[in-house]
């Protein structure tokens, strides 16, 4: 079972509430796609490597990556037409997208990146859960009978 996990770049660390999600995800023993960005794809690196957790891939576009605390696998994304900037990190996103059974999203209510994450996932018919810093939602609901929990 393969978890991507996303966030806006505005979220710099995790909250204590944040934790529970992750620790059932580890102990699960789901394997975390997870991309290299600063903001949320570290603050989550940064706890999986201070938790020893390995079965971690890093995704990440373009010719480097920008975080892999913990020195996991990765999957460069190819950059056929040498997109820039969002347009270059949505392949990566688009990636875990496809490639996971399930989500996690971390979103500061705002970020364009998020959102066009969920709404990849929607049109993928995938189930995943946004955790705001006020609220708690779980998405795809009309597929609750077959979803495949974090």
């Amino acid at each position: 079972m393969k978890v991507f996990i996303s966030g806006s770049i505005s979220i710099k660390r995790l909250r204590e509430n944040d934790i529970p999600f992750l620790e059932e995800i580890i102990e699960g023993n789901r394997t975390i796609l997870i991309g290299d960005a600063f903001g949320l794809d570290k603050a989550v690196q940064e706890y999986l490597c201070k938790n020893e957790y390995q079965d971690v891939v890093v995704y990440y576009s373009g010719e480097n990556i920008r975080n892999n605390v913990g020195g996991w696998p990765t999957r460069q994304i190819p950059n056929p037409e040498n997109l820039t900037g969002r347009l270059l990190y949505k392949l990566k996103d688009k990636a875990m997208g496809d490639d996971c059974d399930s989500a996690l999203m971390f979103w500061d209510g705002k970020s364009k990146g998020t959102e066009q994450n969920m709404t990849y996932l929607d049109e993928l018919d995938k189930y995943y859960l946004v955790i705001t810093e006020d609220s708690l939602s779980v998405c795809n609901m009309h597929n609750i009978n077959n979803m495949i929990m974090l």
